[in-house]
């Protein structure tokens, strides 16, 4: 799925691919900046320094002046035997990054990014996740040469683990992390989130000038003004929100937000009810009726204050509650949830290709056994698989190479290879190729047979402990204390 998914949004000429085209790319001015700018300016010589002992006596004016407090025969003596210490002036040795690489390359000049991968439960609708994983990896892949560090954290209900990415193997290590995201969370903590990042920034100083890539689908609130101050004008942040899902406003939403919200109408809304609640207090304890009269015709002009201020600020909060993220950002994206019948739906030059694809594989696995055909069959099967649950057309054609792959990649895992030109297929590569071939047409085959080993395993296992113990007895004439007298362990 999230391979499809990636496929389309490469293609430039798809309205995906185009509606995202604004936040897959840095900018356009780090992308065409010449590789000489990124080298380290000549730092001239002398400008570092390590303590060296002196080689000739016209030196001693430049030892370290605390040598002079030396009593003098000790003084002369030091100085005869050249043990006089002095700042000598050394070349610098640059460290330069390789910045003709096409891989990613750390370098703290380079672009960094912040990367925020929502998790909530909400996500998990309308195949959300799978579109956020494939914009992640399009966007790390595409621009993977400008990039000098790149940070990530998931969140939910709370805030996951950072995971940093300053070398290929944590670049690719990242990637793979991002991949294999499961497990979804209830609630959206999408401030928290934000925090974290800013925090993180400021405590990193080649973090400076970071943007922030945050993939939701956008059901949070957050205080506007309050992470305006926090991000400065140095931290940007793009946002890519997936469906048109929005948060439901109700009059404790309402009153929350007047209480609470650091806007300049709330704040003065809050004052005018510290005034009202003096004034009522002040008529209680008036002296005199005119005393009285005044007071309450003042209460009533900031009486008439705050039902204006109340109804701009219910007015504002219901157009604007939950879409604060949309002014934050620099960069703001938000797109249709996919439609997979629509968006995997190929053209008969795909579907040919697909069929010499794999009538090719079902060809040399006839032949041969060699682990990365079986690996590539496999990963065809599996995409056959998700294919035709959304080609209803094209499904009877690739139906028939898909169980011809299924036949032959089942013979293969359950039997090793006996001939001279078949690669052995490791236990690790077995377990793994029977995770890829999960969920097609013999799922529940495959699910059924699955169980029915477990419970042998099981069976075999309670089998031989029992023996043990049987010959335990016999041996000793003691009871296993352990054992129950149905035989099975407690």
């Amino acid at each position: 799925m999230i391979y499809e998914i990636a496929r389309v949004i490469e293609d430039a000429t798809h309205s995906l691919a185009m509606s995202l085209a604004p936040v897959l790319e840095l900018d356009e001015a780090l992308q065409d900046a010449p590789t000489t700018t990124m080298l380290l300016p000549h730092v001239p010589e002398a400008k570092e320094y390590e303590a060296d002992l002196i080689r000739s006596v016209t030196e001693v004016r430049h030892i370290y002046p605390h040598q002079f407090l030396l009593p003098e025969t000790v003084f002369l003596q030091r100085l005869a035997e050249r043990s006089l210490w002095l700042p000598r002036p050394r070349t610098p040795r640059n460290f330069r990054y390789q910045t003709d690489s096409n891989r990613f390359a750390p370098d703290d000049r380079k672009q960094k990014v912040y990367i925020l991968f929502d998790t909530s439960s909400s996500m998990q609708h309308h195949y959300r996740i799978h579109l956020a994983k494939a914009i992640a990896y399009i966007f790390l892949r595409r621009n993977q040469r400008e990039l000098g560090t790149v940070f990530c954290r998931t969140f939910d209900v709370k805030i996951g683990d950072r995971h940093v990415a300053r070398d290929v193997v944590g670049f690719d290590q990242l990637i793979s992390t991002i991949m294999h995201i499961t497990e979804l969370g209830n609630g959206t903590v999408l401030q928290k989130a934000i925090e974290a990042a800013i925090d993180d920034i400021s405590h990193e100083p080649q973090l400076s000038q970071t943007q922030i890539l945050v993939i939701t689908d956008g059901v949070a609130h957050v205080d506007l003004g309050h992470l305006q101050t926090l991000m400065g004008t140095d931290i940007r942040l793009s946002t890519v929100k997936i469906g048109r899902a929005r948060m439901l406003v109700d009059d404790k939403v309402i009153e929350d937000q007047v209480f609470h919200s650091s806007s300049d109408e709330a704040k003065r809304l809050r004052e005018l009810l510290n005034e009202k609640r003096d004034l009522q207090s002040a008529v209680s304890h008036a002296s005199g009726h005119k005393r009285s009269e005044n007071i309450k015709a003042h209460l009533d002009v900031v009486q008439k204050q705050i039902d204006m201020l109340k109804t701009k600020l219910a007015v504002q909060v219901s157009e604007e509650y939950g879409l604060e993220i949309q002014r934050l950002s620099t960069v703001y994206i938000e797109i249709d949830d996919i439609e997979p019948a629509e968006l995997f739906s190929f053209s008969e030059e795909k579907v040919v290709e697909l069929e010499e694809l794999a009538e090719a594989l079902v060809q040399t696995l006839r032949s041969e056994h060699q682990i990365e055909d079986i690996k590539r069959a496999a990963m065809l099967y599996d995409h056959l698989y998700l294919l035709m649950q959304y080609n209803t057309v094209d499904a009877p054609r690739l139906e028939r190479y898909a169980k011809e792959l299924e036949g032959i990649l089942g013979s293969i895992m359950n039997q090793p290879g006996t001939s001279d030109v078949d690669v052995s297929i490791t236990d690790q590569e077995r377990f793994q190729l029977r995770n890829m071939l999960e969920g097609g047409f013999g799922s529940k085959r495959t699910s059924l047979a699955r169980l029915l080993r477990y419970l042998f395993m099981y069976v075999k296992r309670w089998w031989h402990t029992r023996r043990k113990f049987r010959m335990y007895e016999r041996l000793t004439g003691k009871v296993q204390p352990n054992r129950r007298k149905d035989g099975h362990i407690r």
